[in-house]
């Protein structure tokens, strides 16, 4: 494996001297000698610009991808911008829009606000991260959205005062979106077409399920776009400040974990809306203060795209690829082997974007590969299913390349 150790020699150039390829060469390398993901293409940038773009194996930029729980943050980007227009508060009640949504006090549900179905404190369960309802399988298309919305009202498990509980499903977001599109008079696809979609002039971007999208987990779009959603966010193209930061407040203060949820915490941080308090470098470790001065945010999908923004940095950067598990035993294995690719490449970036560096990978790619698997496996407490990092590495063979 080529050592990162050589391409430090090449960070030692006067600024002067130093080209554009040569600030990349590392990064670059990294990407390249990453040999758990074959298929994968990077970009990284800043409000101005993308700045860096690379590609590997069957997998380019223009690849149409499966987002899998990386489309929660460009649906919430959505319904943010609809907020800003002033349709709805993240503060309305949801009884405010839906008159068949119970206003008795008496009644938790009657409480539930925009903000807790964005941040899934709305008190909604589900014992897994999806939600096992007609309208979100294979008969998702047959419902309109609010139809969704009033048969998760009426079947989906209520367990928690709303505000007292974060459960990770996809009910809460499917309610927001159509409580939010109901109250500015159009439809869910028009919410995302017309605040997201046609802002941004996406060109391979949409939400399967008719009428009735899947908001937490059917986004269909390619790398190329998801940059594109990833500079607007950074420079507040499509949200003002004020609403993108109440997106990215830290929900998670004081609220009991759900005991389905429990391990995505521990493996990603703390829940902001529809997107993660990212907390590890330099090591995995639990939500720290410093973690949330950090203010990375990152929305990790279940197949491997890992798109993250740096707000005190203004920069973003992604991981684009496609991995999906056949069994439960490759469950998440995608996730953190993206995962502990963005822990290696990260302070490279920023180095190459000229911004602060905290913590540098060095060593070989696949020393670097091995330690932050194993402290990632640590972690998540999956040592049951995965005793060492090359056993991880082993199983995605299992999983169906795109």
């Amino acid at each position: 494996m080529r050592s990162v150790w050589f391409c430090l020699g090449l960070l030692h150039l006067s600024g002067s001297a130093q080209s554009v390829e040569d600030r990349w060469e590392s990064v670059r390398a990294i990407l390249s000698a990453f040999f758990p993901i074959q298929d994968m293409a990077f970009s990284a940038g800043k409000a101005d610009a993308r700045h860096f773009t690379f590609e590997k194996g069957a997998t380019s930029m223009s690849t149409p991808l499966a987002m899998a729980s990386s489309s929660k943050f460009p649906a919430a980007m959505a319904i943010a911008a609809c907020v800003a227009e002033g349709h709805v508060t993240f503060d309305t009640f949801v009884h405010e829009v839906f008159p068949w949504w119970t206003s008795d006090p008496a009644v938790p549900k009657s409480r539930v606000t925009l903000r807790h179905l964005m941040s899934f404190t709305s008190g909604f369960y589900s014992p897994d991260t999806g939600g096992n309802l007609p309208c979100l399988g294979a008969n998702v298309s047959e419902y309109t959205a609010e139809g969704c919305a009033r048969e998760i009202y009426d079947l989906a498990p209520f367990l928690f005062e709303p505000g007292t509980a974060w459960a990770y499903n996809s009910f809460h977001l499917q309610v927001a979106g159509a409580m939010v599109a109901h109250a500015a008079g159009i439809s869910v696809q028009e919410l995302l077409h017309r605040y997201l979609i046609g802002p941004l002039s996406l060109k391979a971007t949409t939400w399967l399920g008719g009428e009735n999208p899947g908001l937490a987990g059917n986004m269909m779009t390619t790398g190329d776009d998801y940059d594109r959603i990833l500079r607007a966010y950074v420079g507040n193209e499509l949200i003002p400040e004020t609403v993108s930061r109440e997106m990215e407040r830290d929900y998670l203060g004081g609220v009991r974990i759900a005991n389905s949820s429990t391990f995505l915490v521990q493996l990603l941080g703390h829940y902001s809306m529809c997107n993660y308090f990212e907390c590890f470098p330099p090591k995995p470790s639990d939500f720290t203060d410093k973690c949330k001065a950090a203010d990375v945010h990152m929305d990790a999908g279940l197949f491997g795209y890992y798109p993250l923004v740096d707000r005190t940095k203004g920069m973003y950067m992604q991981i684009v690829t496609m991995k999906v598990p056949t069994s439960k035993a490759t469950y998440f294995a995608p996730t953190i082997a993206s995962m502990a690719l963005r822990l290696i490449t990260k302070g490279w970036v920023d180095r190459a974007l000229h911004l602060p560096t905290e913590w540098l990978a060095t060593g070989t790619t696949m020393d670097q590969a091995t330690s932050v698997t194993e402290d990632l496996l640590d972690r998540s407490g999956l040592r049951a299913v995965w005793p060492s990092a090359s056993m991880l590495w082993s199983s995605l063979n299992e999983t169906v390349i795109v």
